[in-house]
């Protein structure tokens, strides 16, 4: 079993309690993704929603009529998200491996509330960038909330902190949850996105609070 697998099946009960975004944040970080889904193209669009975990952003992707399909590693986080009214198709799959999906299939890939900041290895990052250019249309973009590795000093979720370890362009630290479980993570520098995204992604990238970059990744 993944570290990744191991720590999300571990925190997903108590997932929204303690580590969802308030309401007012949520929908400020929904806006954002409305409106970079709005200028792929009019709903209704195929997205792709990498690291799905309970399925926060659902109810605003069906609410504007969009169709999500969602990768996402933790068997215990899908129980979770099946629950809920409006479900939908969802692959248990580790999207650092190959996607199992066709080419061409998605308008937009969303990966939000940092869920790239968890890759086997740094190196990852160039062949996550050449599977998300597979699956996209033409025209169609990677939406990504991630940390940013140049503004990092510290992280404090509502349920447990991030230690950091080493700082700049690549910073590495450790999310450790007060019950226990523990994940690494990488956070990168706009600049350090751009690279290793390149050359299959055009990376745009805009700071946004707290300490994270909000990247918007065209098919070069």
């Amino acid at each position: 079993m993944s570290d990744a697998r191991r720590f999300f099946d571990a925190i997903a009960p108590r997932y929204d309690r303690e580590y969802a975004l308030s309401g007012h944040a949520s929908r400020e970080r929904m806006a954002r993704v409305d409106d970079a889904l709005a200028a792929i193209g009019p709903a209704p669009l195929d997205v792709l929603c990498l690291g799905l975990g309970t399925g926060r952003e659902l109810p605003s992707l069906f609410d504007a009529g969009h169709v999500p399909v969602g990768v996402e590693i933790s068997p215990q986080m899908i129980a979770l998200c099946k629950k809920r009214r409006r479900v939908p198709h969802i692959v248990e799959a580790d999207f650092y491996a190959p996607l199992p999906l066709r080419d061409g299939a998605f308008d937009a890939v969303l990966a939000l509330h940092g869920a790239l900041a968890h890759p086997p290895d740094v190196d990852a990052f160039g062949a996550l960038a050449a599977e998300i250019s597979r699956v996209l249309r033409p025209g169609g973009a990677l939406l990504a909330e991630v940390p940013d590795g140049a503004r990092l000093s510290s992280l404090a979720g509502a349920a447990g902190d991030v230690k950091v370890s080493a700082r700049g362009d690549v910073t590495r630290f450790e999310h450790v949850d007060p019950r226990g479980p523990r994940l690494a993570g990488v956070a990168l520098s706009a600049a350090e996105w751009e690279r290793r995204l390149a050359p299959r992604l055009r990376v745009r990238a805009e700071a946004i609070e707290p300490e994270e970059l909000w990247l918007v990744a065209t098919r070069a």
